[in-house]
């Protein structure tokens, strides 16, 4: 597709089949409003991405083999999801009406006009709609975590903050869940609050092309909270970076991969392994265990990795070290 075909900005990376499965560049708008409405294969897995991309990454797209990995060009949302996933589903649902209640106590303007999905497995997605319409850049995607996170600190709900990753996809409406055989099936407000588990389960076995409500108008309040997130989010990227600098100049011997962690971030695909030997190599430098984990937690969840996954590789990375040390097997 040519950058004339989309329009500033439209260009989504949709996936039709499992997560794994390529990526192809689509009109984000077109797709997601008719997967909304039921008029495209609802019997299948499919995902589109949470944030939508300029032309810069259809040049992307076509310098990296067909591939959106690691894209970090300007991103713009129409929503920001809030991704709330539990072992006990009763708990999401639970969590699921404690934040839809404290947007509308925040944004009262946004009543009846939340979308809330029952997500086909563990839990929900609920959408706030950007009506301040701010503008594509690079760094959105970070000031929505930003966003997020203050809200949900605020309603006492825990989030999954990995998917404001640049590149991260997101189940989309209707379509079927591969393992439970349930849809992401939206719930309007009225029924998230008055109807239990039993009957949401019962009504995410049909897809409903039922669209996505939206405000159209705006009002003060996002606008307000959207320019403290980005004050915030600028605050910290400026502070992390000084920090990662000393870290980077403190020890000339550092290794490459360790220094593009902390100050470039590293390919997707490679986050996870980079992760576990940055922690190994601090730990066999010296650096106790709390430190590690002080100098790589907040590199590592900026980057989209889950903070369980997080803690996860930082304490592999330290353990491993300490098993080299003691003559232990790798």
């Amino acid at each position: 597709m040519t950058d004339a075909a989309f329009p500033i900005p439209d260009v989504g990376a949709y996936v039709h089949g499992s997560p794994e499965s390529s990526r192809q560049l689509v009109h984000w708008r077109e797709l997601l409003t008719a997967y909304a409405d039921a008029e495209l294969d609802t019997d299948h897995e499919a995902y589109i991405s949470h944030f939508v991309y300029t032309s810069a990454m259809v040049e992307h797209f076509k310098a990296n083999n067909n591939s959106v990995a690691g894209f970090n060009g300007p991103t713009w949302a129409k929503w920001i999801v809030f991704d709330i996933d539990r072992p006990n589903l009763d708990d999401a649902l639970a969590d699921a009406r404690k934040l839809t209640a404290a947007l509308l106590q925040r944004y009262p303007m946004l009543d009846g006009s939340i979308p809330v999905y029952f997500s086909g497995n563990k839990g929900f997605h609920v959408y706030l709609e950007l009506v301040n319409e701010p503008s594509a850049a690079v760094g959105f995607n970070a000031v929505c975590r930003t966003l997020a996170e203050s809200i949900a600190a605020a309603a006492g709900v825990k989030i999954d903050t990995a998917i404001y990753d640049a590149n991260r996809i997101l189940r989309l409406p209707n379509s079927r869940h591969p393992r439970t055989g349930l849809f992401k099936r939206r719930i309007d407000e009225q029924a998230l609050f008055s109807l239990d588990m039993p009957a949401i389960l019962d009504m995410a076995k049909q897809p409903a092309g039922d669209g996505i409500p939206t405000v159209g108008d705006r009002f003060p309040e996002i606008e307000r909270d959207w320019k403290a997130a980005e004050a915030e989010t600028l605050r910290k990227a400026e502070g992390r970076a000084v920090v990662r600098v000393a870290a980077a100049e403190g020890d000339s011997r550092a290794p490459k991969y360790f220094l593009d962690f902390l100050r470039f971030g590293i390919d997707e695909g490679e986050r996870r392994p980079t992760l576990f030997r940055s922690a190994a190599w601090l730990s066999e430098q010296g650096a106790p265990d709390r430190l590690v984990h002080a100098l790589l937690d907040e590199p590592a969840r900026d980057l989209g990795i889950t903070p369980a996954d997080t803690t996860r590789q930082i304490a592999c990375g330290i353990a491993h070290a300490r098993r080299q040390s003691e003559g232990g097997p790798a």
